[in-house]
């Protein structure tokens, strides 16, 4: 899955002020629903929460990657946000996060979540590719790292 064709600038912040879990996972559900991705942002996050209840998505290296695959979403999504500061995610490594992909993949029957999921995965063990994205400082930065070092 070539994600660079599903980069959406709208979903994509730098320096985004939160001060919990919780509120990081408001404000970047609320991207998705500015973004027209979601038909109701409160089952959605209703569906992040089950899936976190189940395994915290906090990967380790700094990065959580919530997900939900929910009838609430009208099209499949990915956020690329970092944040302001730090903040605890129960991450298995035990480091704070401070870089969000939440994903979002409607409930039709179909693996997309899992393969928007697996590819990110994958490129995020690739030191380069997680590196360019953490330090990237505009969206272009972001697009390139895709294109050059994303799968």
């Amino acid at each position: 899955m070539d994600l660079s064709t599903m980069i959406d600038e709208r979903l994509i912040r730098f320096g985004l002020e939160v001060d919990s879990k919780d509120d990081a996972i408001l404000k970047v559900a609320n991207l998705l629903d500015d973004a027209d991705r979601l038909s109701d942002k409160d089952a959605y996050i209703r569906g992040v929460y089950e899936r976190e209840k189940e395994f915290a998505t906090g990967i380790g290296m700094h990065i959580a990657i919530p997900h939900c695959k929910s009838s609430a979403v009208k099209q499949a999504a990915f956020t690329l946000v970092r944040l302001n500061g730090e903040i605890d995610w129960g991450s298995f490594d035990g480091l704070p996060v401070n870089y969000i992909i939440m994903l979002a993949a409607p409930d039709d029957g179909d693996n997309t979540h899992l393969t928007m999921l697996s590819t990110l995965a994958r490129n995020l063990m690739d030191d380069d590719f997680r590196t360019g994205l953490l330090e990237a400082e505009s969206v272009n930065d972001i697009k390139k790292v895709f294109k050059e070092k994303g799968e």
